[in-house]
């Protein structure tokens, strides 16, 4: 007859196995996890500007107009054409083509939808670059995307991609009202002229 002590080993051992089991179980299914999960992919800049200076930025709409953005060498400040230099901001300028010429690629189309779906055909926007050795840069900027979270662009011949509209839209509105001083409005005050006093003298009658 097995001891009741017996049993209660066996127990024991049945569950030790049925443990050692179960992790390694475990640690077989989070090392399957870990090797099939898709790592999160590198954004990559829309331009290939590492060790270039972009001297020239010029943006136009689809009816022409235009407005030019120059580096001026000396002092490395951002003018724009036929305004005066003290009456623009060019911290404003900088900053935001700063963010520009490292704005990243979103999502690259693998499948070209119809340009006109996608504003491309006529763009609403074009910003043309240009570096000290001379390389000209063509993007074109085409329509909103439908959740309206980045711009269909293309940059010269190359694949469409998608970028975000934030960065896009500080540089489109550059267009549309560009970065100036406001130069306060001086106060007019108004002159106030005070009149002298008309003193009373009073005399104390003579007893």
């Amino acid at each position: 007859m097995v001891r009741h002590s017996t049993w209660i080993m066996l127990v024991v051992f049945v569950i030790l196995i049925g443990s050692a089991w179960l992790f390694q179980r475990y640690q077989s299914d989070k090392t399957d996890f870990a090797t099939t999960t898709t790592p999160t992919p590198t954004l990559t800049n829309i331009y290939d500007l590492i060790g270039r200076q972009v001297n020239v930025v010029i943006i136009l709409d689809s009816n022409g107009e235009k407005i030019e953005f120059n580096r001026i060498s000396e002092s490395e400040q951002w003018s724009i054409a036929n305004i005066p230099l003290d009456q623009m901001d060019s911290f404003q300028i900088e900053s935001n083509f700063a963010q520009l010429f490292s704005i990243k690629v979103q999502e690259t189309l693998t499948h070209t939808p119809p340009l006109d779906a996608i504003g491309l055909v006529i763009p609403a926007y074009t910003i043309g670059l240009k570096t000290v050795d001379g390389e000209s840069i063509i993007t074109y900027v085409g329509s909103l995307t439908p959740i309206g979270r980045g711009y269909y662009v293309r940059v010269d011949s190359g694949p469409i991609v998608i970028v975000d509209n934030v960065v896009l839209d500080e540089v489109i509105n550059m267009f549309v009202n560009p970065p100036l001083i406001v130069t306060p409005t001086p106060k007019i005050t108004t002159a106030v002229t005070i009149l002298p006093t008309e003193t009373i003298i009073q005399k104390t009658p003579t007893p």
